[in-house]
C-alpha cells in the first residue's frame, strides 16, 4: 500500500490555522497565539502542505482535472465546435478568484515567524527558502495573468491603508523580486528533505518553468528586453542546476509516466502527486476513458513527425493519410501513446471506449490493455495513478529554448551539444528511439540533411503577415514541447507567451478546426450526420461529403486575437473597493475604459 501525503487532512489543519477571509491583513491563525504553534520544524513543515495543491494540482481530486486536460477549448491541442468573438471575454468581470494574494500572505506571514522555531540557522534558511519559493511561484501566477500588480513582502498592520491599498508595482519591478525569492530558495532550500518535499531542484525545476515563460512573454510582447534577457539566463541556469545533479533521467518509457500508481522511483519525476484509493483520487481516466470526448485538433495530430524524424509534410507537401492505419504508420511512437491509434467515430461501435467528436480520442493517461477489465478504481472519482506534476524532460525543454532565446538575442552561442543534453535525450528514450535533431548553421536537420517544415512558412506567414518571425530550428524546439508535453496544460500559456494567438485564428491555422480524415464507406455507420455531420470536404468542396476531415467548427471564423486576449482585466469590484477607500487601483490600459 502506498504511503501519500494526505493532502486533504492538511488542508482541514490549514482551514483552522488560517482564515478564509481574502485580506491582507487577516490573522493565518486561530486556535493558536505565534509563540504557541511555531516551535519546531514539523510545525513548519506541515503549515507549507497548504501550499502544495495550489502548485502542484496533478490530476485534481474528485471531479476536477487539475493542470491536465486544461482549455480544451482554447488551445489548438483540441478541435472544438465552440466559435468565440475573442478568446477573453469582453465584459470586465467584477470578481476574479485568481486576483487573490491569500497565499502569498501566507507565505510572508511564515517568512515573519520563522525564527520562533527551535532550529540551526541553516534550517530556519531552508523554510525561508521554501516560503520564497512559493511567493515567487503565486506572483509568478499573478504577473502572467494581470501584468503589474502590487508587491506585498511582509504581513500589514491593520491600520496601514496606504500599504493594503497600495496601487500596483510595475511587471518589471515584480519580475526582478521573483528572480530574487527563486535565487533565494535556489540557495537555501535543502537538496533533499525527503519523498514529496519541496527541495533543491523542485525549486530549480519550477524556476525555469517559470521564468522562461516569463522571459520570453517579456521579449515577444516588446516589454523589457533587458528584464527579458534576465529572466531567460536564470531559467537557463536553473534548468542546468537540475541537469547537472545527477539525481534525475529521462525515464525508459513515456506511457509510465501517466498511467503509473507509483511514480516514487521513476527516475523522471521531480515532484509528483499521490494517490490512494480511499485517500485521494481523481477522475482523469475515467473522463478520458468513458465519456465523450470533444477530441483533439488535426493540428496537433499531424504535428508528430514521421518516425526518420521528419515532419510529415516536409517529404511530401500533399500528404495525405485516408485511413488510422495509415495515418499512425511510422509515426513518433508517442503519437500511438498520446492520441489512441484507432479512429473513434461517434455512432460506431467502440466498447470499452467512447467516442472523440474529432475521432482523435487521447489516451495519453490510460493503459489501453487494461481498458476491459473493469476495474473499480476507473470509476469516476475513484482514479488512483499518480500525476507527474515536474518531470525532468519538461526541464530539458525548458533548458534549450531559453538557450535558444538568448542565441537570437546575442548572448548565448548555441551548439550541437545544446540539442544533444536536451531534445535528444528525450527523443532516444526506448519506446520513443527517434532520430537526433541536428543543427546545419542555423537550419534543423535528420541525418545531416536540413530541412524546413512547409507547415511553419504556411502558418508563419498568415501570422506575421508575411513575414517568417519564428526561425526553423526553433519552430522544431518549440515543435518538441509541444508533442512531448501534450495535454499536461502547459500549451495555451506558450501561444500566450510567444504572442502566437493567432494559431488559434481559422485563417492562420485552419487545422484547429479539423479532426481525422475519414471515408463514410470505411464505416457501418453511414449517417452523414452523425459522422460528418453534412460538412464540407476541405480538400474538394464536395458537398456529397463522401469522404473528408471531420469539421469539428461550422460556426464561422474566430476573429483574430488582439491585445486583450493576452492580458486579463483587474477585477471591476477590485477597482471600486480601493475608490471606497480613496485610494485608486489602475486597470490594463488594452482593458481600459
Amino acid at each position: 500500500m502506498k504511503k501519500i501525503l494526505l493532502l486533504s487532512l492538511t488542508v482541514l489543519l490549514m482551514c483552522t490555522l488560517v482564515g478564509c477571509e481574502d485580506f491582507l491583513n487577516q490573522p493565518p491563525y486561530d486556535d493558536f497565539t505565534d509563540a504557541e504553534y511555531w516551535k519546531n520544524e514539523d510545525q513548519a513543515r506541515t503549515f507549507m502542505y497548504g501550499f502544495y495543491t495550489s502548485i502542484f494540482s496533478g490530476y485534481g481530486s474528485g471531479a476536477s482535472h487539475g493542470q491536465f486536460l486544461m482549455g480544451q477549448t482554447s488551445n489548438d491541442d483540441f478541435a472544438s465546435d465552440v466559435e468565440q468573438q475573442d478568446l477573453t471575454p469582453l465584459v470586465i468581470p467584477e470578481a476574479d478568484g485568481s486576483w487573490s494574494f491569500t497565499n502569498i500572505r501566507k507565505a510572508n506571514y511564515v517568512l515573519e515567524n520563522i525564527d520562533r522555531i527551535d532550529a540551526n540557522a541553516a534550517a530556519k534558511n531552508h523554510w525561508r527558502g521554501v516560503a520564497r519559493f512559493f511567493r515567487a511561484c503565486y506572483y509568478s501566477n499573478l504577473v502572467f495573468r494581470y501584468g503589474d500588480v502590487p508587491w506585498y513582502d511582509h504581513v500589514p498592520a491593520l491600520s496601514d491603508n496606504d500599504y493594503l491599498y497600495k496601487d500596483r508595482d510595475s511587471r518589471t519591478f515584480v519580475d526582478s523580486c521573483i528572480m530574487a525569492d527563486f535565487q533565494y530558495a535556489m540557495d537555501s532550500v535543502r537538496a533533499n528533505d525527503g519523498n514529496l518535499q519541496i527541495n533543491k531542484y523542485v525549486v530549480a525545476a519550477m524556476a525555469s518553468r517559470l521564468l522562461l515563460r516569463e522571459g520570453t512573454f517579456l521579449k515577444y510582447h516588446n516589454l523589457d528586453q533587458a528584464i527579458a534577457e534576465q529572466c531567460l539566463t536564470m531559467a537557463k541556469n536553473a534548468a542546468e542546476l537540475v541537469m547537472k545533479s545527477g539525481k534525475y533521467a529521462v525515464a525508459s518509457s513515456y506511457k509510465n509516466l501517466f498511467v503509473s500508481e507509483d511514480l516514487s522511483t521513476n527516475p523522471e519525476i521531480i515532484m509528483y502527486r499521490q494517490y490512494e484509493d480511499g485517500l485521494l483520487a481523481h477522475s482523469t481516466l475515467a473522463y478520458s476513458y468513458t465519456e465523450a470526448q470533444a477530441g483533439l485538433s488535426k493540428s496537433l495530430a499531424e504535428d508528430f513527425v514521421n518516425a526518420n524524424g521528419l515532419p510529415i509534410y516536409a517529404e511530401n507537401a500533399k500528404w495525405l493519410a485516408k485511413t488510422s492505419e495509415d495515418f499512425f504508420a511510422n509515426r513518433d511512437p508517442r503519437l500511438a501513446m498520446c492520441i489512441r491509434n484507432h479512429y473513434c467515430i461517434k455512432g460506431e461501435s467502440l466498447t470499452p471506449f467512447s467516442y472523440a467528436l474529432s475521432g482523435y480520442a487521447w489516451n495519453k493517461f490510460m493503459d489501453d490493455s487494461k481498458a476491459g477489465e473493469k476495474n473499480p478504481t476507473w470509476a469516476r472519482e475513484k482514479n488512483t495513478t499518480d500525476a507527474p506534476c515536474v518531470r525532468y524532460a519538461e526541464v530539458l525543454l525548458n533548458y534549450v529554448e531559453a538557450a535558444y532565446e538568448l542565441h537570437l538575442m546575442s548572448k548565448y552561442t548555441f551548439t550541437q551539444a545544446d540539442l544533444d543534453k536536451s531534445i535528444n535525450l528525450i527523443r532516444a528514450r526506448a519506446d520513443v528511439n527517434l532520430p537526433a535533431l541536428q543543427m546545419l548553421g542555423d537550419q534543423p536537420a535528420i541525418n545531416g540533411v536540413a530541412f524546413d517544415d512547409p507547415k511553419r512558412l504556411q502558418i508563419e506567414q498568415v501570422a506575421n503577415d508575411g513575414k517568417l518571425i519564428t526561425p526553423s530550428l526553433l519552430w522544431e524546439i518549440r515543435r518538441e514541447r509541444r508533442v512531448e508535453l501534450c495535454m499536461e496544460g502547459f500549451r495555451l500559456n506558450d501561444l500566450k507567451r510567444w504572442c502566437k494567438l493567432d494559431y488559434m485564428w481559422n485563417e492562420c491555422n485552419p487545422d484547429i478546426r479539423y479532426g481525422a480524415y475519414i471515408r463514410i464507406s470505411d464505416y457501418k455507420n453511414k449517417d452523414k450526420e452523425i459522422i460528418l455531420a453534412g460538412k464540407v470536404d476541405p480538400l474538394t468542396n464536395d458537398t456529397v461529403t463522401k469522404e473528408g476531415y471531420i469539421l469539428r467548427n461550422t460556426l464561422g471564423k474566430r476573429n483574430r486575437p488582439i491585445k486583450r486576449n493576452y492580458i486579463n482585466p483587474i477585477p471591476s469590484g477590485q477597482i471600486t473597493l480601493y475608490k471606497s477607500k480613496g485610494y485608486t487601483l489602475s486597470q490594463n490600459t488594452e482593458w481600459g475604459w
